[in-house]
């Protein structure tokens, strides 16, 4: 993983709805997507502050490829 500006416990899993949009957010932005489901990203997807560039890479993945 990248380095990050915040200290997490190794293994740390996001609970609440608001800990997987702050996790993603920073996940995704820094592009450290290796080991992300993309469901967990399609599902808060609507809730991310995202880079312009990155937000339309998403978006254009999910409506290319259907995700279950």
């Amino acid at each position: 993983m990248k380095l990050w500006d915040y200290k997490i416990p190794p293994g740390w899993k996001p609970q609440t709805d608001e800990e997987w949009v702050w996790y993603l957010r920073r996940r995704l932005n820094y592009g450290d997507v290796k080991g992300l489901d993309p469901r967990q990203i399609h599902k808060y997807l609507p809730m991310l502050h995202l880079d312009a560039g990155k937000r339309l890479l998403w978006e254009n993945y999910f409506k290319r490829y259907a995700v279950k």
